[in-house]
């Protein structure tokens, strides 16, 4: 039976904590909510615990980043939409059965845990990769140049970025497979699941440098010596990149295909 009074409760506790300490507007958190209502209502612990986690991650990372910078539902679906789609799918399509005894006992079950598992380890390893990454002792290289570039750089990548971006996927990956090994009688542990997430943490993450490197501009100002926002002077000028996609689209666009990535995977291997 879904869990809706435990989802309004603890939907309600994140919402309001966003909103007192600002990291969240409030469409962006009413947004939250919503999302917190389709993925904790689900019987299964695994959807719950690996969005938990990643949220409590990225305060942690960020919690002296942008302090005064309120998250919309913008960000928020960017972030969440494509785990939402496939939580709610699989309370229709397995839940309402209530057949299953072990997730990979069918074919499209195992597609959608590693559809969402991908998701928000991709969503992890960014995270990971942008504010660990930054801690590299040397300027990071352009993904498509291979040439030095002002760390903040979109589409920069480092060895300590891609350790990161590694690191972040296989927590969820762990997570999810320690929740599933609680709650399901399944064929033993479920290491490929640990696996799923470390290569979509990293995939992800190179996927996202790509788009940044390509299809997001970077400008950077000399008189400053780091990156901005916006060409305010004739001393600003654009170090990669395009202006076609701003980086909210770039993450909806990475967590999209990543999360098809992993989706495929689970199709063709099982």
């Amino acid at each position: 039976m879904p869990h809706y009074t435990f989802a309004v409760a603890l939907s309600t506790l994140l919402a309001v904590y966003a909103l007192r300490k600002k990291s969240l507007s409030k469409d962006g958190a009413a947004g939250a909510f919503a999302l917190g209502m389709v993925t904790f209502s689900s019987n299964y612990w695994l959807f719950t615990v690996v969005l938990l986690i990643k949220a409590d991650r990225k305060r942690l990372l960020e919690e002296d980043y942008e302090k005064s910078s309120e998250r919309t539902i913008i960000q928020v679906i960017c972030n969440g939409l494509v785990a939402g789609i496939v939580v709610t799918m699989y309370q229709m399509t397995f839940e309402s059965q209530n057949t299953l005894t072990c997730f990979d006992d069918d074919k499209w079950s195992t597609v959608l845990i590693w559809t969402y598992i991908g998701h928000y380890a991709c969503c992890a390893g960014d995270t990971w990769a942008s504010e660990i990454g930054i801690l590299n002792k040397t300027w990071p290289v352009l993904i498509t140049t291979f040439k030095r570039v002002p760390p903040g750089t979109n589409g920069g990548i480092s060895q300590l970025g891609l350790l990161a971006s590694f690191g972040g996927g296989a927590t969820m990956g762990l997570a999810a497979a320690i929740t599933l090994a609680l709650e399901q009688r399944c064929h033993g542990f479920a290491y490929e699941i640990m696996l799923v997430g470390a290569a979509a943490g990293l995939v992800g993450s190179l996927i996202d440098s790509l788009l940044g490197a390509t299809v997001q501009r970077t400008l950077y100002s000399k008189k400053e010596g780091k990156i901005v926002g916006k060409a305010s002077d004739k001393n600003v000028t654009v170090i990669s990149g395009i202006d076609i996609l701003d980086n909210h689209q770039v993450n909806f666009v990475c967590s999209v295909v990543t999360s098809a990535l992993c989706g495929l995977a689970a199709w063709y291997i099982y």
